[in-house]
């Protein structure tokens, strides 16, 4: 995504033209150098917020690039443009959070071109199950949690990815084999922002009674608990 947004000022005494760019760095750490549109769908020029600050860091302007009034004036001075898209707290699918600013300088009777800089703020989290536990477990499900609240909830074979505050977050799972369902939780801390993360499933024993949770170059032996299944 590279979305342009031109908010051309008034030309006024004392105060100058600028042309706001919204420049989305949208590619993301992973094994594969994946892009984050490979994982939802990219947001358009209009959809950013931007805040426009003067040096003395009181909001000038702030709304919705596609509210922008291109007969706004501003003063000459120094200012800061802030440029964001969605939320770090709301967490899911299509969920992404962009974030960036910079720093500019109105010059009266002068154009200046000012590039904000995004990045993607929030950590991607997808889940991936092997041919061998998608056979020893007909039925399962996974689920993301934090302080015992649901975050993001994967049902069989969901193969989409979610957005996620990576600071803290435990994985759960309930899986059914032919013969009893068993459960299992995992907690993964300090997760990098900007980077997606496979949870890759699979059963490395013939009796199900662990499963290793591969986590990107990581992998993880967990041990299962049982539940009685329902006569």
């Amino acid at each position: 995504l590279c979305a342009v947004v031109s908010c051309t000022k008034s030309q006024n005494a004392g105060s100058g033209y600028v042309d706001f760019m919204v420049k989305n760095t949208a590619e993301v750490a992973d094994m594969t150098r994946s892009n984050v549109s490979d994982y939802t769908t990219l947001p358009s020029t209009g959809d950013f917020t931007i805040v426009i600050k003067d040096a003395e860091n009181g909001q000038v302007w702030s709304g919705k690039c596609s509210e922008w009034d291109p007969t706004t004036s501003l003063v000459e001075g120094e200012y800061t443009v802030e440029a964001s898209y969605g939320f770090l707290e709301v967490e899911g699918f299509n969920k992404p959070y962009f974030y960036g600013n910079q720093s500019f300088t109105v010059v009266g009777n002068e154009t200046v071109a000012v590039e904000v800089p995004v990045v993607l703020g929030n950590t991607i989290i997808r889940i991936s199950c092997s041919d061998k536990f998608k056979s020893y477990f007909h039925d399962y499900n996974f689920k993301l949690t934090r302080d015992g609240s649901d975050v993001v909830i994967f049902p069989k074979d969901e193969d989409k990815a979610a957005f996620i505050d990576g600071y803290k977050i435990r994985v759960e799972g309930t899986l059914t084999s032919e013969t009893k369902t068993q459960t299992f939780s995992k907690d993964y801390t300090n997760l990098y922002e900007a980077t997606a993360y496979t949870l890759a499933f699979d059963v490395p024993q013939v009796e199900g009674s662990t499963i290793t949770i591969s986590f990107n170059d990581r992998v993880d032996e967990v041990e299962l608990g049982n539940i009685e299944l329902n006569d």
